[in-house]
């Protein structure tokens, strides 16, 4: 083969490597582009997305998500923190709803009633207990949180939030329902010590009303696993003392 044949073959192969690189290039912005624009398969849309929402959840979490299409931080939300696959398999049976106030008036109206003024703004509640949304926020100038970061942020939320409402239900001598949010608690957070030791206080409580030795023994169960859970929980340490007395002096009857 001369030279001009030679020539000829490495501007051949040449145009072919510059082919392959500006297809992978392409492919590369295609991808780009495609994870830049989370679609939000699972969740409710804007104002009617809302008021579904609120008319169908009660005492299950409902999770408000506020964000602009021209945010950058909106878009590192949506693109590291939403569509990471830890937190969309959290998310999978939560119901929720995405709020753009670019779509409209009333998108605008939700922002105003929730006080949203900084995009992205990610709110949960439990609209059966009427209280104020509480809010995460994963981006700080101390350090943006990790995805297990912030999904443990989420799921300590949703646990304080039936916590509280076990506690009020308690202070109601509402027992049942005490017992009921504080088990909510734990199918959300199962390393729950409060939840643990609310339980236990509960039928702690109804144990010593009704002389009931199975309820103290169920009231022990609890602070044990409190305290399997944080070993130097004082409360159910001193609870636990009670109640093994007690059990001792049913055991004696």
């Amino acid at each position: 083969m001369g030279g001009k044949g030679i020539m000829k073959v490495i501007n051949i192969l040449f145009k072919n490597i510059l082919f392959i690189a500006i297809f992978y290039l392409l492919m590369g912005l295609i991808i780009s582009d495609k994870a830049l624009s989370y679609d939000f398969s699972y969740w409710e849309h804007g104002a009617s997305g809302y008021e579904y929402a609120i008319a169908t959840v009660r005492e299950s979490p409902l999770i408000l998500y506020f964000h602009e299409d021209p945010s950058k931080w909106s878009k590192k939300m949506n693109t590291y923190y939403l569509a990471s696959y830890e937190i969309e398999e959290f998310l999978g049976d939560i119901a929720k709803v995405e709020i753009n106030p670019d779509k409209g008036a009333a998108e605008e109206a939700l922002c105003a009633k929730y006080g949203v003024v900084m995009f992205p703004s990610f709110l949960i509640f439990i609209p059966a207990f009427n209280g104020k949304p509480e809010r995460i926020h994963p981006f700080s100038k101390g350090g943006n949180m990790t995805i297990d970061e912030f999904l443990y942020a989420v799921r300590k939320k949703i646990e304080t939030l039936y916590n509280n409402k076990g506690y009020s239900c308690f202070k109601n001598k509402e027992y049942e329902e005490a017992l009921k949010y504080y088990e909510m608690a734990i199918d959300f957070y199962p390393e729950s010590v409060y939840a643990y030791f609310g339980m236990g206080i509960v039928y702690h409580t109804i144990a010593f009303k009704e002389k009931n030795l199975k309820l103290l023994e169920k009231a022990e169960k609890n602070y044990l696993k409190a305290l399997k859970i944080d070993p130097n929980h004082q409360g159910s340490k001193e609870e636990l003392k009670k109640v093994r007395k007690a059990i001792e002096k049913a055991g004696k009857k």
